[in-house]
């Protein structure tokens, strides 16, 4: 790897749960995380929690609802950084009311704002691809992680394994 072995991980959602628990297994093996979702006190508590624990992380505020700041953070990312090794698209929500009795057409807007379109917005940052960027949906069961310019599959560290 260049960069002096400097791998660079950007994990949306990762203010709680699978988005957090994948940022300290990432810091734990080494990657240099940096950690967005709209709850910056949520980021902040978690880049405290890994470099307690000796990683590297940083936090930027980010709703991947919308593209243009998807952008901003990504260029952000790469002045700081100079690559984005990895992308755990981890940032969803749900909603209150899932029956579809009970369903209502504006918390299923927002779902799709940032479940589906997030993904989408952060996948297709024209800034990423300029860098070997993998990426990885914490939706689909086991890491699916490809490079997009080479279309290889990188070895994810072993806290990101399939164990399957």
């Amino acid at each position: 790897m260049t960069n002096s072995g400097k791998r660079v991980a950007w994990v949306t959602g990762g203010g709680s749960g699978i988005g957090e628990a994948g940022a300290e297994a990432l810091a734990a093996d080494g990657w240099t995380v940096v950690v967005s979702g709209r709850r910056k006190d949520a980021l902040d508590a978690v880049v405290a929690k890994i470099t307690r624990s000796g990683g590297k992380a940083e936090a930027i505020a980010l709703d991947v609802s919308k593209s243009d700041d998807v952008t901003k953070v990504a260029d952000q990312i790469l002045k700081h950084h100079g690559r984005i090794d990895l992308l755990v698209n981890s940032a969803g929500i749900n909603v209150p009311k899932r029956s579809w009795a009970d369903m209502e057409l504006e918390g299923w807007n927002r779902l799709v704002e940032i479940n589906l379109n997030g993904v989408l917005y952060c996948m297709c940052c024209r800034r990423c691809g300029r860098n070997r960027t993998a990426a990885s949906s914490t939706s689909h069961p086991g890491p699916a992680v490809m490079c997009r310019k080479c279309r290889a599959r990188p070895t994810p560290p072993p806290s990101m394994r399939c164990w399957r």
